[in-house]
């Protein structure tokens, strides 16, 4: 943790713990205008004086760290679950919006042209587009699974 964050950060702790300055700087064991100071940002303290008011404050630098992690990935999942329930709304707003134009274009040449086409053969035509679609838009699916694990 860099300063002015870490700053920050300690005053929120040592206020948590209705400490004042003095009674930190006697836990820690350092000047007063040296917390002052870290806690002001003006100045980055040594590895050893941030871990001996950490210790003070009862606070885990690496857990923070890890739960700011996990939160990041739970974020991520979201996002990725969004974007798939984006992409099979797509995915059916262009499924059904090809369909009616099968459907228009199927009514315009059976008008034009005359054509007595059957019920089988028309559905044929949507039923085989619609199945190629699924199968390939389930396989997408799979694969960005199996990109992810």
């Amino acid at each position: 943790m860099k300063q002015p964050e870490l700053g920050k950060k300690i005053i929120e702790l040592r206020k948590s713990k209705g400490l004042t300055q003095e009674e930190l700087v006697e836990k820690c064991n350092l000047n007063v205008r040296t917390l002052q100071r870290i806690e002001a940002g003006e100045v980055n303290p040594r590895n050893y004086t941030k871990k001996s008011i950490f210790v003070a404050l009862d606070y885990d630098e690496n857990a923070a760290s890890i739960n700011k992690e996990n939160t990041i990935k739970k974020i991520y999942n979201q996002l990725q679950k969004f974007n798939m329930m984006n992409n099979s709304k797509f995915f059916f707003h262009n499924f059904f919006l090809s369909i009616g134009i099968v459907w228009f274009l199927s009514a315009l040449a059976i008008v034009i042209f005359e054509l007595n086409f059957q019920k089988k053969e028309i559905l044929l035509t949507l039923i085989f587009p619609f199945a190629y679609a699924l199968i390939r838009q389930f396989e997408k699916s799979k694969s960005s699974k199996a990109v992810q694990d």
